[in-house]
């Protein structure tokens, strides 16, 4: 007893170590103790950061560090010397297209955990990825999501053939796709704009272009006004959701997670008089904010929302195209009480200019089932 009791480590200065640790021991430390697993799962519970992907990298920026600190750092993607694209990330994990072979059409779709460095590939075909001026182009639309209840990642992938849309949704519980098809012919959004879901509270949101009836490739729904298909992993259903009313036919805008609710940003006219914030509850949408515009801004520009700080009221917008869809290199704080700008840059993004920006929350997750 007496020489197990020197041997013995407080619990206190093994807490104190564990943070210290790479990842990849702590992954193997969580089979210890359930208060090892407790804690090693809330080791980056808060560690907010946010994803910015070009075609040929995928870099993370702390958010929660001093605003006048911020840097870029490349994640290394394993597989980054290949055409790639992100397509989403939850719970830690994110979700890469990769171009395996152009003329043949053949793709992986990569579930990777950077913080732990494991990823998963899943082949699949029938893609056209072409690298333009203005990034790829697609004649798939995807979505990548997890379900809490089953303890599942799952990637939905729409797909336009013949006037019908296919939907096909691969689970990482049984390595398996299973397919459907679409009531609906839907034209997703152009290649030059944001062509991935958004994911919200277990259900996955794509800002469609227009709808048409599938009997009738002629007739287009909805008088032909862009649309939100939504599908729920709670029945695995899709639905159509409409825009706000305020949100004209053929208006510009795009989806986002607003803190946990459905975002919806508005692009007032094409000289980008000003953005409305539109957010989603069960049934209804309700304007949220307004993001006057910068006088000195392009027209070609106009300032889109990256990240909300909910304890200082301000907002961190980026510059973005208007056409094609590209983020800037120039970020701004916007103070909704004070309704003043802030001019900074992020060492780092001067190098690049980035197609995709998303919250990351880095966490253990094991990608073995």
């Amino acid at each position: 007893m007496g020489s197990d009791s020197k041997r013995h480590i407080p619990d206190h200065v093994i807490f104190t170590i564990l943070p210290r640790l790479p990842a990849k021991s702590l992954v193997r430390f969580k089979c210890v103790s359930k208060a090892w697993h407790s804690f090693i799962n809330a080791l980056n519970s808060d560690d907010r950061k946010l994803i910015f992907s070009t075609l040929r990298s995928i870099h993370s920026v702390d958010i929660g560090a001093n605003i006048n600190n911020m840097k870029a750092r490349n994640l290394n993607f394993p597989l980054g010397k290949l055409l790639h694209q992100l397509i989403g990330c939850c719970n830690g994990v994110l979700c890469i297209v990769v171009q395996i072979d152009r003329h043949a059409g053949e793709a992986d779709l990569v579930i990777w955990n950077p913080w732990t460095g494991r990823y998963k590939t899943i082949p699949i075909s029938g893609v056209d990825l072409t690298e333009e001026m203005y990034g790829f182009a697609y004649k798939n639309t995807y979505g990548f999501c997890f379900d809490q209840s089953t303890n599942d990642y799952k990637i939905v992938r729409l797909v336009k053939r013949d006037g019908i849309t296919d939907f096909r949704i691969y689970s990482l519980n049984s390595d398996s796709w299973k397919s459907g098809i679409l009531p609906w012919y839907i034209f997703p959004m152009s290649y030059e704009r944001k062509y991935s879901a958004t994911f919200i509270d277990r259900s996955l949101y794509w800002r469609i272009d227009h709808i048409k009836d599938t009997k009738d490739r002629w007739t287009a729904l909805f008088g032909g006004s862009s649309v939100i298909l939504c599908f729920s992993l709670v029945d695995e259903n899709f639905r159509v959701i409409l825009p706000p009313d305020d949100v004209a036919k053929g208006a510009e805008f795009d989806l986002f997670d607003f803190g946990g609710c459905l975002g919806l940003i508005h692009c007032h006219a094409r000289r980008r008089a000003h953005v409305d914030i539109w957010t989603r509850n069960e049934h209804n949408w309700t304007k949220s904010m307004c993001i006057p515009r910068l006088q000195e801004l392009h027209n070609s520009l106009y300032l889109a929302p990256v990240f909300f700080y909910n304890g200082t009221g301000e907002v961190l917008l980026h510059e973005k195209d208007t056409y094609p869809c590209r983020g800037k290199e120039v970020f701004y704080l916007y103070s909704l009480e004070k309704k003043t700008f802030r001019k900074f840059n992020i060492e780092g993004m001067e190098q690049f200019t980035f197609h995709i920006d998303m919250p990351y929350t880095p966490s253990l997750t094991s990608l073995t089932r």
